[in-house]
């Protein structure tokens, strides 16, 4: 069977066993950086090391050339889906827990206070499929990780306890339009600039962007959250603010504060990304 090269990942069949070996790197890398982050001591190093060792080829070998300085072009749309994915989906997971443990809220209502932002996503996708949008797309991915950036940074306010809590949900609302822009788009401008033999590596590569940039933020939020007490949850939470904290020994704002600010820099470096999707000029 013949083999050749074709595209950034190599999309023939002779590149089979090479991209399942990198594949499993890849699982491996990210494994051993979640169990680090679980546990944070000095010999923690070793598997974060290793994992880091393992993880940092397996991917570059699996996504676009380029991806991680954000060449223009197919790169950056790569790189774009992973910091969405994984700024957005770290940041969530945090929410409703911020809301039980630092404004007393049941678990049904916390949980309820982001239901709207299926909505918006829902609305933000179909905006993205408009024929009248489809010339200034990469300015609406723009303009989504913005409403994404900004949304993450706000949704923290609520540690104010003078922050009505159902500021969050319109805060995310704005937030899951942003995604819906942006996570459609990305997948449309993936097919757009992908030669048709190169679709599927190319598709196969965006999932991986989406997947391990949620597994590795999610863990580096994590870490930074236990780091700053975040580990320390107790039960039975009543009331709101500080008075929670202090009842029941959960973790305080600023644990909350070290996953929310970070995620949404890291969303509003997606932005900067947005303004790359287009192909360089060719020069005349």
């Amino acid at each position: 069977m013949a083999s050749g090269p074709s595209g950034p990942a190599g999309s023939r069949p002779g590149f089979d066993r090479r991209r399942i070996r990198l594949a499993l790197g890849i699982s491996l890398g990210a494994g051993l950086l979640q169990y680090a982050g679980q546990d944070l001591r000095w010999l923690s190093l070793l598997p974060a090391v290793a994992g880091a060792a393992l993880l940092a080829p397996a991917a570059l070998g699996l996504l676009p050339r380029g991806t991680y300085r954000a060449a223009r072009g197919l790169p950056s749309v790569v790189l774009l889906r992973g910091i969405a994915a994984g700024a957005f989906i770290s940041a969530e997971a945090f929410v409703p827990l911020m809301l039980v443990t630092q404004r007393g809220l049941s678990p049904t209502m916390a949980g309820l206070s982001l239901a709207v932002g299926g909505a918006t996503w829902a609305l933000g996708s179909y905006v993205q499929a408009r024929p009248s949008v489809e010339p200034h797309r990469e300015r609406l991915t723009v303009l989504g990780m913005v409403l994404v950036a900004a949304a993450v940074a706000a949704v923290p306010s609520v540690l104010i306890d003078s922050v009505p809590v159902w500021a969050v949900g319109v805060a995310w609302a704005f937030g899951c339009f942003g995604m819906g822009l942006v996570l459609s788009s990305t997948s449309v401008l993936l097919l757009k600039l992908s030669a048709p033999e190169e679709a599927g590596a190319n598709s196969a590569a965006l999932q991986i962007s989406d997947g391990l940039s949620n597994v590795l933020l999610l863990a580096a939020g994590g870490a930074a959250f236990a780091a700053l007490g975040g580990g320390a949850l107790g039960g039975g939470a009543v009331g709101h603010g500080a008075a929670v904290t202090e009842a029941a020994g959960g973790p305080g704002p600023a644990a909350f504060a070290a996953v929310f600010l970070p995620m949404a820099a890291v969303a509003l470096a997606g932005a900067w990304v947005a303004t790359r999707l287009k192909t360089a000029p060719v020069p005349e």
